[in-house]
């Protein structure tokens, strides 16, 4: 599937959109993630993501794990709202099936083409160049040099494909990894075989005072506290 370039293309390529890390700043957005209006952001988990995240441009990769609907979307949509600032761009893959992850490249490659117009091995995207072309052009404008300081979010790996794994649709996600060891990562899974970088258990929120946090935010209602009356305010 590999999309091999030439070196005089390469090197064009290279030429084009420039090596400087100020070239690769692509605005930020979460248009059709899917989020939670009433999320209660989990403090620690947040905060281990960002400790884990920190790099010199070298790759990072965070692992959340745990049950479905437990949370680990929301936590890196909270993450990538938070912390968004601190990267040159944040894209958001969806990792679930084939078709899924080629629709997502496809947005990412026109989310890079719309502001690095002169990239113009993505320029082809939705003309003649095909799918895993498209995949590849995005995997190598994410490894060009001096282009560290991206935020990946693989969403929705749930069936991975593991060693000796007969699953035909069990998604391999080094094929869609960059290939330059830069950048920083965030995959989310009900798997926890998925052994890439730091892994983070997600767990259920069982604390009085998380649920109570929660019930005020949906009930509209303030400073709720437990063995008190609900008196709205």
């Amino acid at each position: 599937m590999g999309l091999i370039l030439p070196n005089n293309d390469a090197e064009r390529w290279l030429t084009e959109i420039g090596t400087r890390a100020n070239d690769f700043s692509v605005t930020f957005s979460l248009s059709d993630v899917p989020e939670t209006q009433h999320f209660v952001a989990r403090e620690g988990e947040l905060a281990e993501i960002r400790s884990s995240l920190r790099s010199d441009g070298s790759r990072r990769v965070v692992v959340l794990h745990g049950l479905g609907g437990i949370g680990k979307t929301q936590i890196a949509i909270t993450y990538a709202k938070r912390y968004g600032d601190e990267y040159s761009a944040v894209f958001w893959l969806n990792i679930k099936d084939e078709a899924s992850i080629q629709q997502s490249f496809i947005k990412v490659a026109r989310q890079i083409t719309q502001q690095h117009p002169d990239a113009s091995l993505l320029s082809a995207v939705g003309k003649q160049q095909s799918q895993e072309d498209t995949i590849e052009a995005v995997k190598a404008w994410l490894s060009l040099p001096n282009n560290t300081r991206w935020l990946l979010i693989y969403d929705n790996l749930d069936n991975p494909r593991l060693a000796n794994g007969a699953d035909d649709k069990a998604i391999d996600i080094h094929q869609f990894l960059p290939t330059a060891y830069q950048g920083s990562i965030i995959i989310t899974t009900r798997s926890s075989q998925v052994d890439l970088g730091n892994m983070i258990r997600i767990r259920k929120l069982i604390s009085i005072e998380t649920s109570l946090e929660i019930l005020s935010k949906t009930s509209g209602r303030d400073n709720l506290q437990y063995g008190k009356k609900l008196v709205a305010k």
